[in-house]
């Protein structure tokens, strides 16, 4: 399902003297960092690296966000984590920090974006659930993460876009073919180009925002999730 992409962060760096406090692991791609009933509380900072944030039934996956090299999280919620990539992490036990928050009240500041990001994303699942077929969710998709990192480019939105079709496909809640599809006739109509790997532009706004809104799809054959 659909979760708000996180390509650019602006959040400022803890001070010096509390990064002494926090222990530093290197962990492999697709390390388990942290499940629903891990008793081990601890605030992570991601220094290098992706980490994935979901949860998970028996048969299904939802990914709320991925964190990015800068970002902090607490392990105490009903998440996994993952990582994406190799990975340097940065943990202290909770309590520990709160110490610190306690004594330096203006790094609240530094954890709450994050916090507010993942209730965001979370909404953003419901609508999906909601409103929203697997093309309006991908059109979502592209018009949000063109806002929060494109660069303005008459008449549309140039942008750096690096996860994978199979990456895009867990945040939407559909198959990695659906999304290549999608992404194809989407280019084939000329709403979206591609300049190289992972850098993409969107030359025809109006068209995503329709397909968003379900307004071009519903006579149209189009893949299933």
């Amino acid at each position: 399902m659909h979760a708000h992409p996180s390509p650019t962060h602006d959040t400022p760096p803890l001070p010096e003297s509390l990064l002494e406090r926090f222990s530093s692991q290197s962990l492999a791609r697709g390390y388990l960092v942290s499940t629903p009933h891990a008793t081990d509380n601890r605030i992570l900072i991601l220094r290098e690296g992706r980490i994935r944030v979901f949860v998970a039934s028996e048969d299904k996956e939802l990914t709320l966000a991925y964190l990015a090299p800068g970002e902090l999280f607490s392990t105490h919620t009903r998440a996994y984590l993952r990582c994406e990539s190799a990975c340097t992490l940065l943990g202290m036990p909770t309590a520990q920090f709160a110490r610190s928050l306690a004594n330096e009240p203006g790094m609240l500041g530094l954890v709450m974006p994050v916090l507010g990001r993942i209730l965001d994303n979370s909404i953003a699942i419901i609508e999906d659930l909601a409103f929203r077929d697997v093309a309006g969710r991908l059109a979502r998709f592209l018009l949000v993460w063109a806002r929060q990192q494109g660069v303005a480019q008459m008449p549309g939105m140039q942008f750096t876009l690096d996860l994978s079709a199979s990456e895009i496909a867990l945040l939407l809640g559909c198959t990695r073919q659906t999304v290549s599809s999608l992404l194809g006739r989407l280019q084939r109509e000329n709403t979206i180009s591609r300049f190289g790997q992972h850098q993409l532009c969107i030359s025809d706004p109006q068209a995503l925002i329709r397909w968003q809104e379900g307004l071009e799809m519903k006579d149209v054959g189009q893949p299933t999730s």
